[in-house]
């Protein structure tokens, strides 16, 4: 265990058997940027400016003032590059918090002239109260102290107990460390996280470990169902509690005018058991002592089954704490192709309340299926995956599918359908919608076609009103996907948005992919003003008359003839390509394939040797004289959007989500993580000795890295996106060009700025020296570029 020496702010390692006495800090996490990581204790950066220092500085006063030596910071103390020890670290959390001398709580949110016991309080409503991980930082420390934004104590978790029962629905007992938690019913436990939430959907079944006395290994990119349904199951293993069954618990029962889809016996989120926090096991005698036991994907267990009206009731061993006249019944409904034991959970239908008279009927060993086959059977059907965390990364949400009957919303899952008669596909209408209020929604439109013996995917994007029906769209989607052929991305003024579909091998199903771009694109259409134009899209005219639909050019068909979907004449074309006066001829040599979406960036090394493309998550090195894929570079965020190689060849740098990676080209292995950035890392370029890095950033920020070290030489702040950094080649100068229209130019014997260059009438994209570092050349969406020289003042 890693603890901080609150004299030095160093980190020490301990044996688990033998740590000081430490004080722990429990506190919600701010902006990544403002956090203290373990990199930055570990290299003593512990003045980064936010929140983080101020919690860190804090929990060492509060702990020096109590006599202890040592705390433990989790955002510090735990290395999460390596995911070993991250897996670790969560299992083991409860416990260091459980072990700890004293847990100071420190709120954020809330003001030091807040009294917890007032109605109104800050503290009431304070976010520590519904995070995921701060449940098991209430519950596991023996003494808890809260403090407020400016460290001051505003109480401890017994005097507060009342009032945090309150807003908790933990009984004081537990609070108090009265009552074991162990017995606490599962279904007790489950409804305390009901109403937290976690910025990792798994994180909401993996802050629970501790809670339930369990361990088991974190899968990040599982998905939030399926850690949650592992948690249960290692908890099944563990209890004979039927109180994990009885989630959904909300009113009578629906019966089955619901849609019978499968559930199955588990349930989907620590929210299905929010009305289930006065739910405890029954009758304890060996008799009903009865194990959950999973196997095969069926969980068996012995239950009393009534049927009244065609519905089917499992009558568990638990209800309602002091109303012993009722227990939890949960409804089933007989696998028609299964044994006369088989059952499934319906999918809409609650838990109910039912007399216990009805529980003194035989009880029957069942099998309740996890599934009902033909809902999850979608390996021969077409259609797309999602995740809602990538539209959220860019503060989007799906909002409305057309066929609704195609969008199965809890398993982010899109499937493809067809015409009512015949089996032609059927294009599926997706609607995305900003959360920037009176902002344009964007449409995905998503068809499979036949391709003689092959089914190829398409879609196109395109903008439209919030008032513009789904529905209406839907009906003239073949208008509007004809004038948006082609078109993989729009912009509505606030985001350029592309969108991408990335296979599944083997599998006709493939995955939306959303990213940002850092320029709008050259056309976007507006599926609204389309429907508006009516029967006039089909005149002559109409593609002359694009001027409403095309946000940003107004020569749209001309361009589209241009689109990357459509370059089956570029080989055909390169044939007549000549070099200037000497004859010579271009031809294509090879084409390098492999990548399952863009290619944003190329670089060769400076020995030609070597060829790196970027791209989605990789970076593939190819051998320029035989055409072979040498190496794959994973590892990163998102797509790759610059690559470069030092001037020796022997680095190669990749910058992509937030970060740069360094590889060393003689072992092919990642060199460093180079972190700082807030946001896409746009370009990359090294200074010609090798020894320096610059890296452009969306964040508006350019950063300089010594090659050697990994350590940030300077922080070059510029007024906006930087789409392009390079340096001269005598390493005296970088420029860099911005969405603001200017190119700065930077001093790197000062690092300060010489000169801004103004003249273009849009975004710099490109910037880059001559060889005599006379020139330099700046390329822009206004359609020049301008080329600058240096003029010697007399």
């Amino acid at each position: 265990m890693r603890l901080i020496n609150v004299e030095t702010s160093r980190l020490e390692e301990f044996p688990d058997d033998r740590t000081p006495p430490y004080a722990i800090l429990s506190h919600t996490w701010g902006s990544d940027f403002e956090e203290l990581t373990f990199r930055d204790v570990d290299k003593g950066e512990m003045d980064k400016p936010g929140v983080g220092s101020v919690k860190f500085r804090g929990c060492c006063e509060q702990a020096r003032n109590e006599g202890l030596k040592y705390i433990w910071i989790d955002t510090c103390c735990i290395n999460k590059i390596d995911l070993v020890e991250l897996s670790e670290a969560i299992n083991s959390m409860f416990r260091w918090y459980r072990r700890a001398s004293v847990c100071y709580a420190y709120l954020s949110d809330v003001p030091s002239d807040q009294d917890p016991r007032e109605d109104g309080s800050k503290f009431r409503i304070s976010r520590w109260f519904r995070r995921g991980w701060t449940l098991q930082e209430l519950l596991a420390p023996k003494r808890l102290i809260f403090y407020s934004s400016e460290w001051r104590r505003l109480g401890t978790k017994v005097k507060l107990c009342t009032v945090i029962e309150g807003i908790t629905g933990i009984p004081h007992l537990f609070l108090r460390g009265i009552d074991d938690l162990q017995s606490a019913s599962v279904a007790q436990r489950m409804s305390w996280a009901a109403q937290r939430e976690t910025k990792r959907k798994e994180d909401l079944a993996y802050c629970l470990l501790g809670i339930f006395g369990i361990t088991m290994p974190m899968i990040y990119g599982e998905g939030g169902d399926r850690a949650f349904f592992r948690l249960q199951e290692q908890i099944m293993r563990s209890t004979r509690d039927h109180s994990i069954l009885a989630w959904g618990l909300g009113g009578e029962s629906t019966g089955h005018s619901a849609p019978s889809q499968a559930r199955g016996f588990l349930a989907a989120a620590p929210s299905d058991f929010a009305n289930s926090r006065n739910i405890v096991p029954r009758n304890q005698s060996a008799a009903y002592l009865d194990s959950l036991d999973i196997s095969g994907g069926s969980l068996r267990a012995s239950l009393s089954l009534f049927t009244a009206s065609a519905e089917t009731i499992g009558l568990l061993n638990c209800g309602p704490e002091g109303d012993t006249q009722r227990v939890v019944g949960i409804p089933l409904i007989k696998v028609t192709s299964g044994g006369s034991d088989e059952y499934i959970r319906p999918r809409g239908c609650r838990s109910v309340l039912r007399p216990i008279a009805e529980s003194n009927t035989s009880r029957k060993s069942i099998y309740v299926k996890n599934d009902n086959g033909p809902d999850t059977q979608v390996s021969d059907q077409q259609g797309w995956v999602y995740s809602d965390d990538d539209f959220t990364d860019l503060h989007l949400k799906l909002v409305d599918v057309v066929p609704q009957s195609s969008w199965d919303e809890e398993r982010a899952v899109i499937m493809s359908t067809t015409e009512s008669e015949g089996n032609a596909a059927h294009p599926t209408v997706v609607r995305l919608r900003h959360d920037e209020d009176g902002s344009q929604d964007f449409i995905l439109i998503l068809e499979f076609q036949q391709q003689g013996t092959r089914v190829e995917a398409h879609h196109c994007v395109a903008i439209c009103s919030r008032d513009t029906s789904l529905q209406e769209l839907a009906g003239k989607v073949q208008h509007v996907t004809q004038k948006a052929s082609g078109k993989r991305s729009a912009s509505n003024g606030l985001l350029n948005l592309q969108l991408t579909l990335e296979p599944i091998a083997g599998r006709p199903i493939f995955t939306i992919r959303p990213e940002a771009m850092f320029h709008p694109p050259d056309v976007t259409i507006d599926a609204t003003v389309e429907l508006r134009k009516g029967a006039t899209t089909d005149n002559d005219n109409a593609t002359t008359n694009n001027d409403n639909d095309a946000t940003n050019n107004d020569n749209a068909t001309t361009n589209n003839d241009n689109d990357a979907t459509n370059n089956d004449n570029a080989t055909t074309n390169n044939d007549n390509a000549t070099i200037n006066n000497d004859n010579a001829t271009w031809r294509l040599q090879q084409t390098l394939g492999g990548h399952s979406l863009s290619v944003y960036s190329v670089a060769f090394s400076h020995d030609s040797k070597l060829l790196a493309l970027g791209s989605w998550k990789t970076v593939r090195l190819w051998d320029t004289a035989t055409g072979r894929l040498e190496q794959t570079l994973g590892g990163h965020g998102k797509y790759v959007w610059s690559v470069a190689f030092s001037h020796d060849s022997k680095l190669l740098a990749s910058g992509s989500k937030t970060t740069v990676q360094l590889w060393d080209m003689a072992t092919g292995r990642l060199k460093q993580t180079l972190e700082g950035h807030y946001n896409y890392v746009s370009s990359v370029a090294f200074s010609h000795d090798s020894e320096l890095l610059a890296s452009g950033s969306v964040d508006s920020i350019v950063r300089l890295w010594d090659t050697a070290t990994g350590c940030i030489k300077q922080t070059l702040n510029c007024n906006d996106y930087v789409s392009s950094v390079a340096f001269s080649h005598d390493s005296k100068l970088l420029a860099s060009g911005s969405r603001d229209k200017t190119v700065r130019l930077w001093d790197m014997a000062t690092g300060r700025q010489q000169q801004t260059l103004k003249g273009h009438n849009d975004s710099v994209l490109s910037v880059d020296f001559s060889h005599d570092s006379k020139l330099l050349a700046s390329g822009s969406r206004d359609g020049t570029v301008r080329l600058w020289d240096k003029v010697i003042n007399a």
